[in-house]
């Protein structure tokens, strides 16, 4: 039985308050309140928030598009320079969320490290994207590769495709893969009939892809938006609920504020692109069901041969697991792996998980299949 010692110290009134988090309310609710001000500040004031912090140089541009090269990082060791890699996000998102703020960027690790980086910036599609298919940009995507390797001085890069930019890297991969050292796939949809409910509403019978382009040209983020939004029906409740939980967490509040920015800096989805992608891959899943077509010849998933890091999320509402996992194990490739991280679609790219997972997984994978140790001169 405790003694009467330790049957006092439990009831003294201070170790009862600490016990129960009253001596923490008032703390909490002054740091609370001083955040919300804060916020509300900044937000009144439209300042914009710390994100993209990675310098870098345009070095090629297509219509809208545009190829970057990262320079190297400070703490990048000196006169090593590994093996270089191209980032090509979804059409539909910014580049950035690989390269959020510092601390919680893709881009920084592998800087870091000493792998040149090079980016591709869709831009907001104009007149040069009207009637430009989805083979169109994977076309440009070869002429961005094909710079790239010309820039770092190599015949061929690691591809890492983010999303649908994952899907045009297969769709590469499949038909011309002269430049790819290797694939890494980053929550990158290869089925499209996947159970989800991005994939049924894309199916529905009342959507006529090519009748909402002719209205309104490329599609405009005020209507895909909200459709994203509204997959998660409890995803703002949560939302406030962790934001009211951390306001009193500075660091919180600027990881807050980029991400929201990320993702509220919507893009159009060009004309042609849409239609193939509701019609064709959507709808028929044409990828998945190998009918799908480029006017060269057949895109087909046991084509790819080059190496391939496959990454799924395991609370993904948008690219189910399966969708990203499953197809690719019909890779013809001689190394093809899986592995599924814990966390959603864009939390497994900027959240806990990225920092214990993606980043050891990203810089392991290029150092088995394109590592190098060449001595140059720093870019």
């Amino acid at each position: 039985m405790p003694s009467l010692a330790q049957l006092t110290a439990k009831l003294d009134p201070v170790h009862l308050l600490q016990r129960t988090g009253a001596l923490s309310v008032v703390p909490d609710a002054l740091a609370r309140t001083a955040g919300a001000l804060h916020l509300a500040r900044v937000t009144v004031a439209r300042e914009p928030a710390p994100v993209a912090p990675s310098p870098a140089d345009v070095i090629a541009g297509v219509g809208a598009a545009r190829l970057l090269r990262y320079r190297r990082h400070r703490d990048a060791p000196a006169g090593v320079v590994k093996a270089p890699i191209l980032l090509c996000p979804s059409l539909i998102n910014r580049l950035y969320v690989l390269d959020l703020k510092e601390g919680i960027s893709v881009v920084e690790q592998l800087l870091r490290a000493g792998h040149p980086v090079y980016g591709i910036d869709w831009g907001d599609p104009g007149d040069a994207e009207h009637g430009v298919s989805f083979e169109g940009f994977t076309r440009r995507l070869a002429s961005f590769l094909a710079t790239a390797c010309d820039d770092a001085h190599v015949a061929k890069m690691t591809v890492l495709g983010h999303c649908l930019g994952g899907t045009m890297a297969v769709a590469l991969a499949a038909t011309d893969s002269r430049h790819l050292q290797s694939l890494v796939l980053l929550t990158a949809p290869l089925r499209f009939h996947d159970g989800g409910l991005l994939s049924a509403w894309s199916r529905a019978p009342f959507i006529d892809p090519s009748d909402l382009t002719h209205l309104v040209g490329h599609v405009p983020a005020w209507i895909t938006q909200p459709t994203f939004s509204i997959l998660k029906p409890m995803g703002q409740a949560s939302k406030a609920l962790r934001l009211w939980q951390s306001l009193g967490d500075p660091r919180f509040l600027e990881f807050f504020r980029c991400l929201e920015t990320w993702i509220n800096d919507n893009v159009a989805i060009p004309d042609a692109f849409f239609e193939d992608l509701i019609d064709r891959l959507y709808r028929n899943d044409a990828l998945d069901k190998g009918t799908f077509r480029f006017s060269t010849g057949p895109v087909v998933l046991e084509d790819v041969e080059v190496p391939v890091l496959s990454i799924a999320a395991s609370q993904d509402h948008i690219v189910p697991p399966a969708s990203a996992v499953e197809p690719a194990q019909r890779f013809s490739s001689a190394v093809n792996r899986a592995e599924v991280l814990d966390g959603g679609h864009i939390g497994v790219v900027v959240g806990g998980q990225a920092r214990k997972r993606l980043w050891p997984l990203l810089l392991s994978w290029l150092d088995e299949q394109g590592g190098r140790a060449d001595v140059a001169t720093a870019a």
